[in-house]
């Protein structure tokens, strides 16, 4: 016989027991306050913030089984019982806030726990960007682009895409780490002319950007060097 809830617990769980289900449940956030969502019992449940990235789980590591997926800053997770039907309990972090689930076992085919944060913490801005007018902040995202690390709070891409600079040269974007408020990327733009190439920073700034930095400032016929952008993130990235 399967143990029984207790009886307050059952009036809390009723809506997310009742049918039908559905494949994306939306949950608040509250400062203090547990959240209830469903888990599928035998299928992975996704778990992703609405707007930020989910950077700790914590728990009885007994109850459940943990997949992370750190590029898109989400995890999938399934009870390590298939039939169990204790509510598992988890922290799950982002960059702005800590939240608490409850999370009910129950037979539904795998879905999305997606949780909504609070106005305030998503206007918070994350750790490496807090201080993000800083010089400080810019230097240390420049130390990061130029090492190949990755902050933790940022997401890294590749594109390796060229980008139309000026005539005899190329311009290559290698690497971007995208931050909720700052994105930096690291280009490398070669001298294809016959000619000598001096670059001066300042040709590189435009509306949004907050730093430049040149490796090598001149260049002969077939020298490239790393150009390094920091700038503010725009709706499109």
């Amino acid at each position: 016989m399967r143990p029984l809830l207790p009886l307050h617990l059952l009036c809390l769980l009723a809506p997310l027991l009742a049918e039908p289900v559905l494949a994306q449940q939306v949950v608040e956030a509250r400062d203090g306050a547990t959240v209830l969502a469903r888990v599928s019992r035998q299928e992975v449940t996704r778990i992703a913030f609405e707007r930020s990235r989910v950077r700790r789980v914590t728990g009885n590591a007994n109850e459940f089984v943990l997949e992370k997926d750190d590029e898109r800053g989400q995890v999938f997770i399934r009870p390590a019982n298939p039939q169990a039907t204790k509510p598992i309990n988890l922290f799950v972090s982002s960059d702005r806030a800590t939240v608490s689930l409850l999370l009910q076992p129950v037979d539904v085919p795998g879905d999305s726990i997606v949780i909504r944060e609070p106005r305030t913490a998503i206007d918070a801005p994350p750790r490496l960007e807090a201080g993000s007018r800083h010089v400080r902040t810019l230097k240390n995202l420049l130390v990061a682009l130029a090492d190949d690390s990755l902050p933790e709070d940022m997401e890294v891409r590749e594109p390796g895409r060229d980008i139309a600079l000026w005539v005899g040269t190329r311009l290559t974007l290698e690497r971007v780490l995208l931050g909720t408020h700052l994105v930096a990327e690291k280009y490398r733009l070669a001298n294809t002319g016959a000619a000598a190439l001096t670059l001066h920073e300042p040709d590189l700034h435009k509306r949004g950007v907050m730093a430049v930095s040149v490796e090598r400032a001149s260049l002969q016929p077939g020298e490239a060097t790393p150009v390094f952008v920091i700038r503010e993130r725009r709706s499109d990235d």
